[in-house]
């Protein structure tokens, strides 16, 4: 067996796992099968640098739902990023107001690259 690091995103909540993979599984296969069986449980999720909005996955980013000086809230939707055909909605993380966009609609974003910032109150 070998261990395989994989981001998961729950609920809008994006979680860092390690699972052993077995040899005749591919690794989404053994991914699934552990969050299926429970073998992976609830671990703390990912927490970006207190106010810098990060791309919890790699895609195409769809819209941005802020502009700069809008209040935000913790759970406040502020971007949508599509990959293979699901959406995903990127929540704020922290009271505040947005300090600036760092990414545009319609560009490829990578896993981890900044989306926002936001200016805590």
């Amino acid at each position: 067996m070998v261990k395989k690091k994989f981001r998961v995103i729950i609920d809008g909540e994006v979680y860092d796992v390690e699972v052993e993979i077995e040899e005749n599984m591919s690794p989404v296969q053994t991914l699934v099968s552990s969050l299926q069986t429970g073998i992976i449980r609830r671990v703390e999720p990912v927490v970006p640098t207190k106010g810098t909005v990060i791309a919890p996955i790699t895609g195409r980013l769809v819209e941005i739902k802020v502009n700069k000086g809008d209040k935000v809230q913790k759970n406040d939707i502020v971007a949508i990023l599509e990959a293979m055909k699901t959406q995903v909605e990127v929540k704020a993380g922290i009271d505040g107001v947005v300090e600036e966009v760092l990414a545009q609609p319609g560009t490829s974003i990578r896993q981890g690259q900044p989306i926002l910032r936001i200016k805590e109150k």
